[in-house]
């Protein structure tokens, strides 16, 4: 049993190519997917849309692991970088400082949580972009923040609660490691398990935090609900930690153990976290062959899978 992410081949809008990506992950003998089409933006999912998506599912016989929500509008981007400062007329923003496009936003996410419930799966992965060179700037813009964010959640707590789906919140690119830090200590200290979890992406462990990848999974293994696996090679050029276009261009999500994490010692902290099987994968086929780049997905992930399934049985 593994799961694969539905944009491995890119985002693909299209209907047909969307089952058509499905059969290539069922035919490959995958059982799970992480559902990651539309991951960013403002796209509400009708009813209509959820059945036929239930429908391609139980056509090929396809699990779900997660689904991947949205954190709203795109940002910005200005001079080659990232505006992570969240802004008063960004669209569909749980952050917002607007408050109507913070209950937009809330709604947003509602309606990843209907579309998870409506297709089996038991959380959501939500990004969570840290405006943090504001927080630096001013204590009273980063009490701001954390009044509508904290807003946003009591909202969403009894609406995941009464359908069983968690949030599961991820670490990011482009944040420093001790603002990430401080945010899921502020989020697992207020919010239960029950609600907020911790979705690990370990691409982004590789690129935030040079010295020790896995860091962050070894501080909140015990709230690890969600992961999004891919290996990395890091950064080679220091200067591009100053541009964080260029930071992201280096999220190359390649498959496990075709780079430079330690999967040993990353399945041995995964086997003591209540995470449950099966793994998920967020890889991306860059070359075009996909049949090749599928069969060797499902190898290296079964190795980390029944790795991880080997340490908890000893």
């Amino acid at each position: 049993m593994i799961a694969l992410s539905t944009d491995y081949m890119n985002e693909i809008p299209s209907t047909y190519e969307i089952e058509k990506i499905l059969k290539k992950i069922s035919e490959a003998s995958f059982s799970h997917i992480h559902w990651c089409h539309d991951w960013d933006g403002n796209h509400i999912y009708s009813i209509h849309e959820m059945d036929q998506i239930q429908e391609w599912l139980e056509k090929y016989n396809l699990k779900v692991k997660a689904v991947h929500a949205t954190e709203g509008g795109k940002r910005p981007n200005e001079d080659g970088k990232y505006k992570y400062r969240n802004t008063y007329d960004n669209r569909k923003d749980y952050t917002s400082e607007n408050e109507y496009n913070r209950l937009a936003g809330v709604e947003l996410i509602k309606n990843r949580v209907d579309l998870a419930q409506r297709i089996g799966a038991k959380e959501i992965v939500l990004h969570m972009q840290l405006p943090y060179v504001a927080m630096e700037e001013s204590e009273e813009f980063t009490k701001g923040y954390w009044t509508q964010v904290f807003k946003s959640f009591d909202e969403l707590e009894w609406y995941c609660k009464s359908r069983r789906i968690k949030i599961a919140v991820e670490n990011l690119l482009g944040t420093p490691n001790q603002h990430q830090i401080n945010q899921f200590d502020l989020l697992f200290e207020r919010y239960d398990k029950d609600f907020i979890g911790f979705c690990y992406d370990s691409g982004h462990g590789i690129l935030t935090m040079d010295d020790d990848p896995l860091e962050l999974l070894r501080k909140y293994k015990d709230r690890l609900i969600a992961m999004h696996l891919n290996d990395n090679v890091g950064i080679r050029n220091k200067e591009d930690l100053k541009d964080d276009v260029k930071v992201a261009s280096h999220d190359l999500h390649r498959i496990p153990y075709e780079g430079i994490l330690n999967w040993d010692e990353l399945a041995s902290l995964v086997a003591v976290s209540p995470y449950e099987l099966p793994i998920t994968m967020e890889i991306v086929c860059r070359d075009g062959k996909e049949d090749e780049f599928l069969k060797r997905a499902y190898d290296n992930g079964v190795k980390v899978n029944n790795k991880i399934k080997e340490l908890r049985e000893d």
